[in-house]
C-alpha cells in the first residue's frame, strides 16, 4: 500500500516516478511495482516531456548514467528547444563519485550542450542549474578533475543558497559535497552535512532516489555507517529493477560486516545487470562486475570459498567486459582477493591478469597494481624474493606515474601502501625483522589515514591485518593483537582478523579472549563449505 499511496500522490501532485519502459510518457500505464523513486518536476517544457525529464533525473540520481543519457536524447528529439534535454545530457557525461573521468570528447561535447542549454534558458532556475553544471565543464578540457569537482560543488552551493527548498538543488549539492570530502578528514564534517541534507530530502519526498543514494555515500565510512542502516534497508525497495540501487545498500552492509545481507542484495543487483546485458543493452556490465566483487568479499568472510570461486569462474568466462574503471577494478580484485584471503600464496604468485584483450590496462595502472601486489605478496610469502623484488619495482613504477597526475593522488597513496607492505615481507624474508616492522607500520599508518574508495568493498588485505600477521610471524603476539584490534576498527567482522586475534590471545595465555575470537570465526564460517581444518589454515 505504501507504493500505491506514493503513486497516487505522484499523479495528483504532478510528480513523476520512473518506470522500466524508457519511452513511456503515459503515467496511467505505470504500476506501483515499476516505480524507482519519485522526482518532483513540473516546470519544464510540457507535461509529457516533464515526465521524461523526471525519469532522466531519477536515473542520474541512481547513477544509471547511460540510460539517463538515452532518456535526455529522447527529450531533445521530441523538443529540441527544451532546456532540460541539453542540460540533462551534459549531466550524464561525468560521474562525481566514480573513479572514471570524462574523456576529452565528452568534455568538449558537454561544453557544447551547456552552451546550447544556456541559450535556451528562459527561467531563473534554468540559468542557475546551467551555471552549476557548466562550472564542471569550464572552458578548458585540460583542467584537472579535482578542480572541476571543486567548481561543481561551488556551483551547486550557490544554487542551494538561493533555492534551499529546491530538492534537486539540495540533492546535487549534497552529492558534490560527498565527492569532494577529504578522505583524510576523520571529523567527517562534510559527510555529516551532506548526509543530513539527504535525509531532509527523504523527509519531504519519502522515495526520492537521490536522498537515499547520497545518504549512503555520505555515511559510507566505518565511523558513520550505522547511521545509514535504515536507509540501506529501504533503498532497493524503491527501485527494484535498477542494478545500482540494489547494490548501494551493500556499501553500508559491508562497512557493518553484514555479509549475508551483502550477498543477497549484490546477487539481485548482478542478476538484474546481467539481464540487461542479455537483452542487448550492455549498459550494466560494470554494475554487474562491481556487485560481483562485493559478493566475493562477503563470501570470503563467511568462508564460502566455492561460492567465491564460482564467481571467479563466471567473470573469467564473460565474453564481453566493458573497458571502464569499475570493470577493471573488479577484474583485477576478484582473483587477488580469493588467493590472498585464503592464504594460498603459491596461487597468488602465479595469478594471470584476466581479459587483457578487452580491458586496456594501461589506462588503469592503479587497479592493475592490485594484481601485481597479490603476485608480489605471494612471492614474498613463498620466499621467491627475486620475483617479489621484480614485482615490487613494477609497483614503484606505477606509484611514480600516479604521482605525476594530481587527480590520482589518492590512488598513488594506495599503491604506496601496497608497495610498503611488499617491502616489509621482502625484508622479513631477507632476515631484516626491524626493517620489516618499520615498513609495515608505514603501510598501515598511511592506509589508516584515508577511507576506501567506493569502487572497492575493502582492501585486498587490510594493512593493519598484515601488520598483525607480521608480528605473529615474529612471535610477538601482544603487538599482533593490537594490530588486529586496530584493523577491526576500519574493516569490520573479518574472518582472518578474528582468527589472527584469536591466535594472538592464545599465545598470550588469554584463553577466554581467544575463545571469544575463535567463536566469531566459527560463527562466520558456520554452514560454509570450509572444514574446521580449512578454517584454521586461514590463520596460517
Amino acid at each position: 500500500m505504501k507504493y500505491l499511496s506514493l503513486f497516487i500522490v505522484a499523479l495528483l501532485g504532478m510528480t513523476f516516478g520512473c518506470a522500466n519502459e524508457r519511452e513511456s510518457t503515459n503515467l496511467a500505464t505505470i504500476t506501483p511495482a515499476e516505480l524507482c523513486g519519485t522526482v518532483q518536476f513540473s516546470d519544464g517544457c510540457s507535461d509529457a516531456i516533464d515526465s521524461l525529464i523526471a525519469y532522466g533525473l531519477a536515473l542520474v540520481h541512481h547513477m544509471t548514467y547511460e540510460e539517463a543519457e538515452s532518456v535526455f536524447d529522447t527529450v531533445i528529439a521530441r523538443d529540441p528547444d527544451c532546456f532540460w534535454g541539453h542540460w540533462g545530457k551534459a549531466l550524464t557525461y561525468f560521474h562525481p563519485m566514480w573513479p572514471d573521468r570524462a574523456s576529452e570528447e565528452k568534455l568538449k561535447h558537454g561544453q557544447v550542450l551547456i552552451a546550447r542549454a544556456r541559450g535556451l534558458a528562459s527561467k531563473k532556475r534554468e540559468r542557475q542549474f546551467a551555471d552549476a553544471v557548466g562550472a564542471y565543464y569550464g572552458e578548458s578540457t585540460t583542467t584537472p578533475e579535482p578542480e572541476r569537482l571543486a567548481s561543481y560543488e561551488e556551483g551547486w552551493r550557490q544554487v542551494y543558497a538561493q533555492r534551499p527548498e529546491d530538492m534537486e538543488a539540495k540533492a546535487f549539492y549534497a552529492l558534490s559535497m560527498v565527492c569532494n570530502a577529504p578522505r583524510d578528514d576523520k571529523t567527517y564534517a562534510r559527510n555529516l552535512e551532506a548526509g543530513r541534507m539527504a535525509e531532509e530530502i527523504i523527509e519531504v519526498i519519502p522515495d526520492h532516489p537521490g536522498g537515499f543514494h547520497y545518504a549512503i555515500h555520505a555515511y559510507d565510512v566505518p565511523a558513520l555507517a550505522e547511521r545509514a542502516i535504515d536507509v540501506a534497508n529501504q533503498y532497493g525497495k524503491i527501485a527494484p529493477s535498477i542494478p545500482h540501487a540494489l547494490h548501494m545498500p551493500t556499501h553500508i552492509f559491508t562497512q557493518e560486516g553484514m555479509w549475508n545481507e551483502s550477498i543477497e542484495w549484490n546477487a539481485r543487483s548482478a542478476a538484474e545487470a546481467a539481464r540487461r546485458v542479455v537483452e542487448g543493452a550492455r549498459l550494466s556490465s560494470a554494475h554487474q562486475l562491481h556487485a560481483l566483487d562485493y559478493m566475493v568479499y562477503a563470501y570470503l568472510q563467511l568462508g564460502q570459498l566455492e561460492s567465491a570461486k564460482a564467481i571467479l569462474d563466471e567473470v573469467r568466462a564473460m565474453e564481453y567486459v566493458n573497458d571502464n574503471a569499475a570493470s577493471a577494478y573488479a577484474v583485477a580484485a576478484i582473483p587477488a582477493r580469493i588467493a590472498l584471503e585464503t592464504r594460498n600464496w603459491q596461487s597468488a604468485a602465479t595469478l594471470e591478469l584476466m581479459h587483457q584483450d578487452q580491458i586496456a590496462w594501461e589506462k588503469y595502472p592503479q587497479y592493475e597494481a592490485l594484481h601485481h601486489f597479490a603476485r608480489a605478496l605471494g612471492a614474498a610469502r613463498t620466499q621467491d624474493i627475486p620475483l617479489a623484488l621484480s614485482l615490487r619495482d613494477t609497483l614503484d613504477k606505477i606509484y611514480q606515474g600516479l604521482l605525476e597526475k594530481p587527480e590520482h593522488a589518492y590512488w598513488a597513496d594506495q599503491v604506496l601502501v601496497k608497495k610498503d607492505a611488499i617491502d616489509a615481507w621482502i625484508a622479513l624474508g631477507q632476515g631484516k625483522p626491524d626493517d620489516a616492522i618499520a615498513r609495515m607500520q608505514e603501510s598501515a599508518t598511511l592506509e589508516g589515514k584515508t577511507d576506501k574508495n567506493p569502487v572497492s568493498p575493502g582492501e585486498i588485505l587490510p594493512a593493519f591485518e598484515m601488520l598483525g600477521d607480521l608480528y605473529l610471524e615474529m612471535k610477538n603476539p601482544e603487538q599482533a593483537l593490537a594490530a588486529y584490534e586496530r584493523s577491526l576498527e576500519g574493516a569490520a567482522n573479518r574472518l582472518n582478523t578474528y582468527f589472527g586475534a584469536g591466535l594472538a590471545c592464545q599465545q598470550l595465555g588469554k584463553e577466554s579472549e581467544a575463545s571469544a575470537y575463535f567463536s566469531k570465526v566459527v560463527g562466520l564460517a558456520e554452514g560454509s563449505q570450509m572444514t574446521q581444518v580449512e578454517v584454521a589454515a586461514r590463520g596460517g
